[in-house]
């Protein structure tokens, strides 16, 4: 298969960040078997063994290379390594779980510098090469919550809609220089980073609407994606020759772009902050969905 400007497969070099378990991983094997020259990043490269007994039983073209995210110099480190990249997958990050008031300042903090800044870092490193080549692909990892913001979702929608911003403007930037910006948005998907996200806090002031929150990303969780299917769909998009702004992955992602955009403000936040009973109702009735209809209940 012909990819960027007539060059095969196996001439184009990928870097992917966040690569020791879910979308990062499977990505790295899919990438890699499509033919590509691969480079999977992780903070930690002793949870790279897996992929690198893999590579070699499959004769894949894949290493392992440390890239902390938010360390300049490991992301300096890292591209001296590698050299140019032909295509960049910027997927490490964090899903925490907290109010707006409730989410310490130091963690709004830490969660920024994962899911953004490290984005930023990253990209900036990738850029120079693929202008000066006149081609490149980005591909950022972001989120249905990078598109609905619904309550104990706040510090980790607001990282994704930074990485929304970000990429629709650099993709009208870099547009010049033959580099194309692809956004995917993945719904729940069955990583172990749901294991990470956490609840919200019992004693809460805010667990009245929290339980919303819970029953409508605990069924989700319930009926998540699989890894693979996001790095299929990033797999497609390096092999479009004219890729979208954003593709999404999972039916959840468009059912709940589709319901928000069937309300208007007043509506949406009336129906998140309503009683519980009244919003599995509301919810059904708009969704067709019992929320608490979940496997082995």
């Amino acid at each position: 298969m012909v990819l960027i400007e007539g060059r095969q497969n196996s001439m184009l070099t990928a870097l992917i960040t966040g690569t020791s378990t879910g979308i990062g991983r499977a990505t790295a094997l899919r990438l890699a078997r499509d033919g590509l020259r691969v480079w999977a990043s992780m903070r930690d490269t002793s949870m790279g063994a897996s992929l690198e007994e893999i590579a070699s039983a499959e004769h894949l073209d894949l290493k392992v290379v440390q890239l902390d995210v938010e360390d300049q110099p490991s992301v300096d480190d890292a591209f001296s390594q590698i050299g140019a990249v032909d295509i960049l997958v910027n997927n490490a990050g964090l899903s925490p779980v907290g109010s707006v008031e409730e989410f310490d300042l130091s963690d709004w903090k830490q969660l920024f510098e994962t899911n953004v800044f490290g984005l930023i870092r990253c990209t900036q490193a990738a850029l120079p090469s693929m202008r000066a080549n006149g081609s490149g692909r980005i591909i950022n990892i972001s989120s249905v919550a990078g598109r609905v913001a619904i309550p104990m979702f706040g510090p980790y929608s607001s990282t994704k809609w930074a990485v929304e911003a970000i990429s629709e403007s650099l993709a009208s930037e870099a547009a010049i220089f033959g580099i194309q910006v692809t956004l995917i948005e993945p719904g729940a998907v069955a990583t172990p980073i749901r294991e990470k996200t956490g609840v919200p806090k019992r004693e809460s002031p805010y667990r009245p609407v929290a339980k919303n929150w819970g029953f409508s990303v605990g069924y989700d969780h319930a009926h998540p994606s699989e890894p693979e299917e996001v790095a299929a769909a990033i797999s497609e998009v390096i092999t479009n020759p004219s890729p979208p702004l954003r593709v999404t992955v999972g039916s959840d992602v468009d059912q709940m772009i589709d319901l928000r955009d069937r309300h208007n403000d007043e509506h949406w936040l009336e129906l998140w902050s309503s009683e519980t009973g009244d919003f599995l109702k509301r919810w059904q009735s708009l969704t067709g969905i019992d929320l608490t209809e979940l496997p082995g209940r």
